[in-house]
C-alpha cells in the first residue's frame, strides 16, 4: 500500500512531458551503449586477428627470402629484404640466424625506444629439405592499444550524435503527434465543459487523437444544434400561441364563409371517415358521381373507386396523408353510380379533432375527362407526326422552320438542330423557276392549299423527286399562324416505275429488248417496209449445244456465255438493226428496210465469224457456234408471229445440217419443223411406254474375218411414224436436256444385251456405246458405267465406251480425270469422228485411246479420192505410232475394203458386211463367229 502511494506521489510530481522525455532517453541510451560494446568488441577481436595474420605473413616472406642468402652466404642479396621489413613501423628487431655455423647472418633493431609490449615469433628457413637458419622477428603490439583506443573514441562520438539526434527527431515527432495534439484537446475540452460552442474544432488526422478529437467537434455541434433549437423553439412557441390567438378569431369570422365555399365550389369535394364512411359531399361531386346525398350516404367510399385506382388511394392514404396530413395531387378512376368510369385528379386533405388527431378525410376531385381525351389526341398527334414515313416541316409566317419530323431528316439528311431558324429554300434544287413559285404561293394565297411534285435537294447535294403538300394554317381569328408542308420521297417509286417499265420490254441478263419490244418493233418496220415496198429479214439464232455446256458448267457459265453472245451480235449489227432475247439462248434479229435477201446472209455470216473466238468460262475455254435460221418478209410471212415461226423452221434445218451455218426459210422445213415439235412433246415418255431399242452393227478384223465388237445404236419405234433412225430425234433430245436419260437407258440396256449373249454362250466380244457430250460431262458417268456392268456380271473390257473428237477436247484436264476413271475399270476408250476436229496429237497421248475411228465422211470416197486416201493413211499411221487400233466406220464397197486392208487398218464396220440389226439376228450372226465381204 504504501508501495502504491509513492508511486502515485512520484507521478503527480512528474509531468506528462517529463515522464515520456525519460522513457525516450532510456530507450535510446541503453540500447546505444550495449551496442556500442558489442561492436567495440567486435572490433577489437578483428584488429587483433588481422595483426596476428600480418605477423605470420612478414615471417613467412622472411623465411622464403632468405633461402638463397643463407645458402650462399650472400649477405648483400638478403640486406634489402631485412630493409624492407624494417620499413614496417610495428617491426622491433630482425635476426637471422646461420645454423651451420650458429652465427647471427643478419640482423636489425629500430633505434627508437619502444613503450608497449613486444611478441617475439621465429621461424626456421628451409632449403632443400634441409634447415639452413632461423629467422626470429619482434613486434610492437602499441600500435594495436593505440588502433583500439582510437577506435573506441570513434565510436563513443558516433554513439553521442546518435542519441542527440535520435532525441531531437523523437521529442519533435512526440510534441507534433502526441504533446500538441493532447493540450489542444485539453484546450476544446475545457472550452466544452464551459459551453463555448461558437468556435469550430478542426482536426485533420486520421489517427486515434484525430477521432477523439471529431468527437468532441460532433459532441460541440450538436450541443450547439440542440441549443439552437430549443431557443427558435421557444421563440416559435411564443410566435405560435400569438398566432393561434389570431387564428381562432379568423377562424370564428371564416367559419361562416366555409359552408358558401363547400357549397359553391365548381371542383368535388368529399368528406369521408378514415374507414370510408361517406361524411358530406358538395353539389359539384354529388353531379359527377350521378348520386344525391342521401344516397351517397349509404355507399362507402371505396365502392366509388376503380379497381385499378384502389391501391394508389390506400398508398396515399397510409404513406401521405396520415402521416404529412396531405397528399399532392394524383390521378385516378372513379366510378359513378351507373357503373361508368369516371377519370379524375385528386388532391387529399387531413381533418383532425380538437385533440389533433385524424378522425377523417378531405377529397377535392376535379374531372379530368376532356383533358384527358386531350392528352390522348395530342398524344396520338405527337406518335404520328414522329412516325409516318412523309416529311413534316412546320414553319412560321416569316418561313422560318419551327419543326420536323425525324422522316424530314431521314429524306433530307438534314437534323432538326441544321434546319431550326433557317427558311425551306435550303432544299431548293434550282430546277423550278421564279413562275413556278409564283403559281404555288398565288394558289396557296387563294385557296390555302397547293400539291404537287417538286424537286429538292438533299444534304449530300443529291436531288430528287418528292410529292409536295402545303397547308395553311390560322387562328381562331382567321389570321395566319402556320405553314404545313407534308412530301413523300418520290425515288423509289420512280427507280421502280422505271424498273418495271424496263422489265416489261428488256431482258435482265442481256440488257437487250425482249420479244415483246421486238415484236413492237417488228410490227412497226413490217407497216414501213410495205409503205416503201422494201423487204424486211429476221434471223432466229440458237447456241448451239448450250444446254450441254450450261449443265456441266453450271448456270453461271450459261448466264456469262448469254452475255457475251448478246454482245458479240451487237458488234455486227449496223444502225437501226435490233436484236433481241427471245427467252433461252435463242435471239432474234431485225434488218428492216433491206433490198436483197443476200443483206441477210452477209449479216448472219458476219454474225457467225464474230462467234469464231474462244470464250473464256470458269478457267475453261469454250467455243460457241450459232445455228440461224432466216425469214423474210413478205415472202415467209406477213407478220411478227409467222415470221418467227418460218425462222425457227429454218435455224432447225440449218442445226440439221451440221450447226455453225444460216439457212432460209423453204416451204418444206414447215413440215420439217412440226415433226420436230411432235418428236419433242413424246420424246419425254417414249422411255415410260417402252419405246426405244438398240440395233448392233458388226465390228470384223480385217485380217480373219472374225467378229470382235459391236457398236450399240439406238431406235426409236414411234408409234405414228414408226422406227425412227437418232439423227430423227438425237438433236432434239440434246437441245431439250433429255439425252442423259437416254444415254443412262443405252448403258443398261446394252449390258444386259451382253450378259444375255455371253449366257447364252455366244463368243465374247466388246460392245462400243456412244456418250453425249453432256452425258460424258455428268458427274455420276463413271458410278452409271460401274453399276451397269456390275449389275450384269461383266468384266470391264467388254465395254468399249465412245466419245467424239471434240467432246473430249472441250475441257482437256476434266476429260483425262475421267477416262481415267474408265480406263481403271478396264473399259477400252474410242475416239469418234477422228478428223473431223482440231485435235492435238499431244493431248491424243493422254487421253490414252484404245482406237482411233475414221470418220465415214473420210472412207466414203476411198480410193478414188487421193485426199480422203491420204487423210485415212494418216490417221492409221497416228494409230499404229501411238500403239492404237484403228476402226473404219461405213464401209460400203469392196475397193474400200481392200485400200484400208492393204494400208494396215484393223478393224471395220459399214453395209459391205452388215447394217445395223435387232438383237436376235446379230446373235444368229455372232453364232457364226466369221464375217467376211461377199
Amino acid at each position: 500500500m504504501t508501495t502504491s502511494n509513492a508511486k502515485a506521489g512520484f507521478a503527480a510530481v512528474l509531468s506528462l512531458r517529463t515522464v515520456f522525455l525519460i522513457a525516450v532517453l532510456l530507450g535510446v541510451l541503453i540500447p546505444a551503449m550495449l551496442s556500442g560494446a558489442l561492436t567495440l568488441n567486435l572490433q577489437r577481436e578483428a584488429a587483433t586477428t588481422d595483426l596476428s595474420t600480418d605477423q605470420r605473413r612478414v615471417l613467412d616472406i622472411l623465411a622464403l627470402g632468405m633461402q638463397e642468402p643463407l645458402w650462399n652466404l650472400s649477405r648483400q642479396s638478403g640486406a634489402p629484404l631485412i630493409e624492407s621489413v624494417m620499413d614496417d613501423p610495428r617491426v622491433v628487431s630482425i635476426r637471422v640466424t646461420d645454423t651451420q655455423s650458429n652465427t647471427v647472418f643478419l640482423s636489425a633493431l629500430r633505434s627508437e625506444r619502444r613503450i608497449g609490449s613486444v611478441s617475439v615469433l621465429q621461424k626456421p628457413v628451409i632449403y632443400r629439405g634441409e634447415e639452413i637458419g632461423q629467422v626470429t622477428i619482434e613486434f610492437d603490439t602499441e600500435h594495436l592499444a593505440n588502433q583500439l583506443k582510437s577506435d573506441l573514441q570513434r565510436m563513443l562520438g558516433t554513439l553521442l550524435a546518435q542519441i542527440v539526434f535520435s532525441m531531437l527527431l523523437i521529442m519533435a515527432i512526440l510534441h507534433s503527434r502526441f504533446l500538441r495534439p493532447i493540450r489542444e484537446l485539453t484546450h476544446q475540452a475545457t472550452q466544452l465543459a464551459e459551453l463555448k460552442l461558437d468556435s469550430h474544432f478542426l482536426w485533420e488526422r486520421s489517427d486515434e487523437i484525430g477521432r477523439l478529437g471529431r468527437h468532441l467537434e460532433w459532441t460541440r455541434s450538436e450541443l450547439k444544434r440542440l441549443f439552437d433549437e430549443l431557443r427558435a423553439k421557444t421563440i416559435a412557441l411564443e410566435a405560435d400561441i400569438a398566432r393561434r390567438r389570431e387564428m381562432e378569431e379568423a377562424l370564428r369570422r371564416s367559419e361562416n364563409k366555409y359552408r358558401e365555399l363547400f357549397w359553391s365550389n365548381l371542383d368535388g369535394i368529399v368528406i369521408s371517415s378514415l374507414d370510408g364512411q361517406v361524411i358530406d359531399a358538395n353539389p359539384a361531386f354529388l353531379n359527377l358521381m350521378c348520386y344525391n346525398l342521401d344516397q351517397l350516404k349509404l355507399q362507402n367510399f371505396w365502392s366509388l373507386v376503380a379497381q385499378e385506382s384502389e391501391a394508389l388511394e390506400h398508398f396515399n392514404l397510409d404513406n401521405k396523408v396520415l402521416r404529412f396530413g396531405y397528399c399532392d395531387e394524383f390521378e385516378a378512376t372513379y366510378l359513378n353510380r351507373f357503373g361508368n368510369a369516371v377519370p379524375v385528379s385528386v388532391k387529399t386533405v387531413a381533418m383532425r379533432d380538437s385533440m389533433g388527431r385524424i378522425n377523417a378525410v378531405w377529397r377535392m376531385v376535379r374531372d379530368i375527362s376532356e383533358r384527358r381525351s386531350a392528352e390522348e389526341r395530342m398524344q396520338l398527334a405527337a406518335k404520328v407526326f414522329e412516325n409516318t414515313t412523309e416529311g413534316i416541316m412546320i414553319t412560321d409566317t416569316d418561313l422560318r422552320i419551327r419543326i420536323v419530323n425525324r422522316a424530314f431528316s431521314d429524306i433530307t439528311g438534314y437534323s432538326q438542330q441544321e434546319v431550326l431558324g433557317q427558311k425551306p429554300s435550303i432544299l431548293s434544287s434550282g430546277r423550278h423557276d421564279a413562275a413556278f413559285y409564283a403559281q404555288m404561293w398565288q394558289q396557296l394565297g387563294s385557296q390555302g392549299f397547293w400539291q404537287g411534285e417538286v424537286w429538292n435537294r438533299r444534304k449530300n447535294g443529291e436531288i430528287y423527286p418528292e410529292w409536295l403538300a402545303i397547308n395553311v394554317v390560322k387562328s381562331p381569328l382567321g389570321e395566319l399562324t402556320h405553314y404545313v408542308a407534308i412530301f413523300s420521297d418520290q425515288t423509289e417509286r420512280r427507280a421502280a416505275d422505271e424498273r418495271i417499265q424496263f422489265l416489261a420490254h428488256f431482258d435482265v441478263l442481256t440488257n437487250l429488248p425482249n420479244r415483246a419490244l421486238m415484236q413492237d418493233r417488228t410490227e412497226l418496220a413490217i407497216a414501213a417496209a410495205s409503205r416503201d415496198n422494201l423487204h424486211l429479214a429476221l434471223l432466229l439464232l440458237d447456241l448451239d449445244r448450250f444446254k450441254t455446256i450450261n449443265e456441266s458448267l453450271g448456270h453461271s457459265a450459261g448466264d456469262t456465255l448469254l452475255q457475251v453472245a448478246a454482245d458479240r451480235i451487237k458488234s455486227v449489227l449496223a444502225p437501226g438493226q435490233m436484236v433481241a432475247r427471245q427467252g433461252g439462248d435463242e435471239f432474234i434479229i431485225m434488218l428492216p428496210a433491206i433490198g436483197d435477201p443476200s443483206e441477210a446472209a452477209m449479216v448472219a455470216e458476219r454474225i457467225i465469224h464474230a462467234f469464231a473466238p474462244s470464250v473464256d468460262l470458269h478457267n475453261h475455254s469454250i467455243s460457241i457456234t450459232p445455228s440461224i435460221g432466216i425469214s423474210i418478209y413478205p415472202e415467209d410471212g406477213r407478220d411478227f408471229d409467222m415470221l418467227v415461226r418460218n425462222a425457227d423452221a429454218a435455224m432447225y434445218h440449218a442445226k440439221s445440217f451440221g450447226r455453225n451455218s444460216f439457212k432460209f426459210y423453204t416451204a418444206d422445213l414447215n413440215a420439217r419443223a412440226h415433226e420436230i415439235l411432235a418428236i419433242e412433246s413424246q420424246l419425254r415418255f417414249a422411255l415410260d411406254r417402252n419405246e426405244f431399242l438398240l440395233h448392233y452393227q458388226p465390228q470384223v478384223d480385217m485380217r480373219t474375218g472374225r467378229i470382235v465388237g459391236a457398236e450399240a445404236l439406238i431406235r426409236w419405234n414411234h408409234a405414228a411414224l414408226g422406227l425412227l433412225g437418232p439423227n430423227r430425234f438425237i438433236d432434239v433430245a440434246e437441245e431439250r436436256g433429255f439425252i442423259v436419260q437416254l444415254g443412262n437407258w443405252v448403258i443398261r440396256e446394252a449390258c444386259r444385251q451382253l450378259a444375255a449373249w455371253n449366257a447364252a454362250g455366244l463368243p465374247e466380244i466388246s460392245l462400243a456405246i456412244n456418250l453425249s457430250a453432256l452425258q460424258f460431262r455428268q458427274a455420276d458417268l463413271v458410278a452409271t458405267l460401274e453399276r451397269a456392268v456390275s449389275a450384269n456380271g461383266l468384266p470391264g473390257r467388254a465395254l468399249d465406251i465412245e466419245v467424239t473428237e471434240s467432246v473430249v477436247m472441250e475441257d482437256v484436264e476434266a476429260t483425262v480425270q475421267t477416262i481415267g476413271a474408265i480406263k481403271r475399270m478396264g473399259m477400252q476408250l474410242s475416239i469418234d469422228d477422228f478428223g473431223t476436229g482440231y485435235s492435238s496429237l499431244s493431248y491424243l497421248k493422254r487421253f490414252k485411246a484404245d482406237k482411233l475411228k475414221i470418220d465415214r465422211s473420210f472412207v466414203q470416197d476411198i480410193p478414188g479420192d487421193s485426199d480422203d486416201s491420204e487423210i485415212a493413211k494418216a490417221v492409221i499411221n497416228i494409230a499404229q505410232t501411238l500403239n492404237m487400233k484403228v476402226v473404219a466406220e461405213g464401209v460400203e464397197t469392196i475397193e474400200q475394203w481392200q485400200f484400208l486392208l492393204a494400208e494396215g487398218c484393223d478393224l471395220v464396220q459399214g453395209y459391205l458386211l452388215a447394217k445395223p440389226m435387232p438383237a436376235a439376228e446379230f446373235a444368229q450372226l455372232l453364232s457364226q463367229g466369221v464375217l467376211l465381204p461377199a
